[in-house]
């Protein structure tokens, strides 16, 4: 670039005549009428120097022009040379005349064969002066394009160096642009993007188009044929090659993201650029070049346009293609101004075009690098983004918050973190699918992002594109955000309406349960993952609370520390069956006479010794280590079923299963093979499903329950009354027996409300024809109530205790033993 500045400086400008100044006064000109003259006869005509200028624009005429010079009067032959700048001319002779004698004939258009034997070295013509005759030169040009005849004399002291300089000149320029186009391929052939390919194919027919306009097209394009055929098409040449600026553009600036309306009609474009290019490839190029003029403004301004509205992202990339393309559109306007006759042809309009060429190449390579660069930005930065709502994600929170909590210690503030969890998404899940309940959660993050930005002291983010945030979504159901406020009570208030909104599919409305954990940095935690994982701790406890949000204390620390223990202990022992169980008889309201029993599980842990089935339970239900206790139950119960086939003649055996274990997906298959394997007479077993487990009405629900009453199995609903939809278990377990709660049963004799609610329940069992069984019987008073209300089925320390298998057999066998004997 320094060699070409030097190479424009070394021309001058103001220097007089014949030292390679650009020649701008009207040559004398005749113009040919309909009738071709040869150059004899031409130097006959009459030529006026104000017919028309030396720069002529779109012409189907021919034009002479006459140059006379006076008689070399000096004893050496004088020689100046006469430089053709431009080399887009269809027909382009020569003739030199010594008085009436022609001498010498040059032939140069574009479309005829050059009458030259000697290496390429542009268009120079040699006007030898003669010392007895008067000298002219006459120049014929003709073409469908425009006409431009910039002129330069050198006199022979300056023409090698004028030479020289012009090579020097074409070197540099070939060399940058083939250099350029290959740093692009390589580009190319490394990232192998697509927008890419569109880019390379510009820069090779952008050289091309230099190369005919500028004079070098010669050295690399040594066909005839071909050098003839894209002289005459150039401008279909450069049609394709805006396609391709289109094309590139599109995929550059990522329109399918930032522009979409264009995206998707973008085959129109294709379709309407391709016409033209077909168009142009028939029609001259005087007709095409208005046509071309408008499509090179129309796609300027399309691709100006995408560019300055796409540059709200602030990339690197995007501004250095700002640049570039800015860059181009000036050499293209300097190009188009001298191709229409609007701007001079001179030292430095003749380089504008090129030079923007370099520049905008170059700018375009660094931006096209930059992209590389940024787009292994944005992979990284894919992967701190939640897919569905654009959120940053967990990673992010790990990563960026070490930061946060830095500052917060160099201020001495307090910060809060605030984990809201969706309690119910795994129950959306299953009624909607994953990809639905994903969603609705996505947007009610954003809605919840939406109004923590209407609020003050909550931490910003800086996110993607220069955007703020104010929330992160660690987990499908889980997300936080952090806070100064000293008052969170007031802020989470505010909050609330829009945790509460509903959303709809379909016509089904639906509200999300929310539960809300609270730690503090520093005060309950000195790093991030800390302080993380004792706000999970408080979300749990949110869970059992009545409250809207639950801090964190140590004492939920220490209580989740001794669940994990009952849990590892509780796994353990399961492993190696040390679990046991108890069976608390059932007997008939109205004879008093055994009619069955309930399972009940036993846990003795050697360092914890008796475990409450109310501590343990819930916290296998929560983990998942229900399914695993409720299969080692259901074995041990049917081995000791088939050693004792006493135990079902005329009487049931009730097993509790968890509503999780319906849900399984082989649950049924499993029970129904132990069953054959232990050959348990599947109708007298029961199994119990605790009403206040959440049922899920699924295909895997529907098809556990129709294979298990298949094979002869009934359910009883436990704990009635106490659950979320009694209704909806009753038409979905059809069970044969309802279970009222203790919680009813008490004081039955004197609460008039567990009066009430309980003659419901064993109405509904008379309706329904289901065994009325009543738990928790402790007293007379409650027992008689019961049977008033016609209670078919009693439970309860008034009857029996529970007890180990081995006392309710012989307790089965002395009421044997009492039923034989009386009369």
């Amino acid at each position: 670039m320094i060699s070409i500045f030097f190479s424009i400086s070394v021309s001058g400008l103001e220097t007089p005549i014949a030292d390679g100044s650009f020649y701008h006064k009207p040559l004398p000109t005749w113009v040919e009428t309909k009738t071709p003259l040869s150059s004899d006869q031409a130097l006959q005509q009459t030529f006026t120097p104000q017919a028309y200028p030396s720069a002529i624009s779109f012409s189907d005429k021919t034009f002479w022009h006459k140059l006379s010079f006076p008689i070399n009067v000096d004893e050496d032959p004088h020689v100046l040379y006469l430089k053709i700048s431009n080399y887009m001319i269809d027909n382009l002779n020569f003739y030199l005349f010594h008085g009436e004698e022609r001498v010498q004939e040059w032939v140069y258009g574009d479309t005829q064969e050059w009458n030259t034997d000697k290496l390429y070295d542009g268009i120079w013509i040699p006007i030898q002066f003669d010392q007895n005759r008067p000298t002219h030169l006459l120049i014929r040009r003709q073409s469908n394009g425009p006409i431009l005849f910039p002129i330069s004399f050198y006199n022979e002291s300056n023409i090698e160096a004028g030479k020289k300089q012009q090579h020097t000149f074409w070197v540099i320029a070939f060399t940058s642009l083939t250099i350029l186009l290959l740093y692009n391929i390589v580009i190319y052939l490394l990232t192998r993007v697509s927008a890419f390919i569109y880019y390379v194919s510009f820069n090779i027919g952008l050289i091309v188009s230099l190369g005919m306009i500028l004079g070098f097209g010669r050295w690399f394009l040594p066909n005839e044929f071909l050098f003839q055929w894209l002289a005459l098409h150039l401008l279909t040449l450069h049609t394709v090659l805006i396609w391709a600026v289109y094309r590139f553009s599109l995929l550059f600036l990522n329109l399918k993201k930032h522009h979409p309306i264009f995206w998707v009609h973008r085959f129109k474009v294709d379709a309407s650029l391709f016409g033209f290019v077909i168009i142009s490839y028939f029609l001259t190029e005087s007709t095409m070049a208005p046509i071309f003029l408008f499509l090179q403004i129309m796609i300027s301004v399309l691709c100006a346009y995408w560019a300055f509205y796409t540059k709200s992202t602030h990339t690197l990339a995007t501004k250095l293609y700002v640049f570039s393309w800015g860059v181009m559109l000036i050499g293209a306007l300097i190009g188009s101004g001298i191709y229409w006759n609007l701007i001079p042809y001179n030292g430095y309009t003749e380089y504008s075009f090129l030079l923007s060429s370099i520049i905008q190449l170059l700018g375009f390579s660094f931006a096209f690098s930059a992209r590389v660069r940024q787009s292994d930005m944005d992979r990284h930065l894919h992967s701190l983004i939640d897919s569905v709502s654009g959120l940053p994600n967990r990673q992010f929170f790990l990563s960026q918050l070490d930061s946060v909590f830095k500052k917060a210690r160099k201020d001495n503030r307090i910060i809060s973190l605030v984990l809201i969890r969706l309690a119910d998404h795994h129950t959306l899940s299953q009624a909607v699918g994953p990809a639905s309940a994903d969603n609705a959660a996505g947007q009610a993050f954003l809605e919840i992002n939406k109004a923590l930005m209407t609020l003050d002291d909550i931490v910003k983010f800086h996110w993607v594109e220069r955007s703020i945030v104010k929330l992160i979504r660690i987990g499908s159901s889980n997300c936080l955000f952090l806070t100064y406020s000293k008052d969170i009570d007031a802020l989470l208030t505010k909050l609330m309406p829009t945790l509460e909104k509903s959303i709809w599919f379909g016509d089904l409305e639906f509200k999300h349960s929310i539960n809300m954990g609270i730690a503090q940095y520093p005060l309950d935690a000195d790093n991030v993952e800390k302080l993380f994982q004792n706000a999970q701790l408080a979300t749990e406890a949110n869970q059992h609370s009545q409250n809207d949000w639950t801090a964190y204390d140590r004492k939920l620390k220490s209580d989740h520390k001794n669940q994990l223990n009952i849990l590892s202990l509780l796994n353990r022992d399961l492993k190696h069956k040390k679990l046991s169980f108890h069976v608390q008889p059932q007997v008939s309201l109205i004879d008093k006479s055994i009619v069955g029993a309930e399972v009940l599980l036993r846990w003795h842990n050697h360092e914890l010794g008796h475990v409450s089935p109310a501590l343990f339970i819930p916290l296998a239900e929560k983990t998942g280590l229900i399914l695993k206790i409720t299969q080692f139950i259901i074995q041990e119960v049917f081995l000791w079923i088939s050693e004792n086939p006493s135990l079902v003649q005329h009487r049931h055996v009730s097993i509790n299963i968890s509503a999780k274990d319906l849900l399984l997906a082989d649950f049924s298959q499993k029970i129904i093979a132990m069953k054959k394997h232990y050959n348990i007479p599947a109708s007298n077993v029961i199994l119990e499903v605790t009403e206040t487990s959440i049922f899920e009405d699924n295909e895997t629900f529907r098809i556990n329950l129709s294979l298990l009453r298949q094979h002869g199995f009934n359910f009883s609903i436990d704990d009635f009354g106490t659950g979320y939809s009694s209704m909806h278990n009753v038409i979905a377990l059809e069970p044969v027996e309802i279970k009222i709660d203790r919680m009813f049963v008490q004081d039955i004799d004197q609460s008039k409300i567990n009066y009430i609610l309980s003659n419901c329940i064993i109405d509904l069992c008379e309706r329904t024809r289901s065994q009325s069984t009543a738990e928790g019987i402790e007293t007379v008073e409650e027992m008689q109530t019961l049977q008033a209300l016609s209670c078919q089925v009693g439970q309860g320390y008034l009857f029996h205790k529970p007890m180990p298998p081995e006392n309710y057999l012989a307790l089965l066998n002395h009421e044997d033993c009492l039923s034989s004997l009386s009369p």
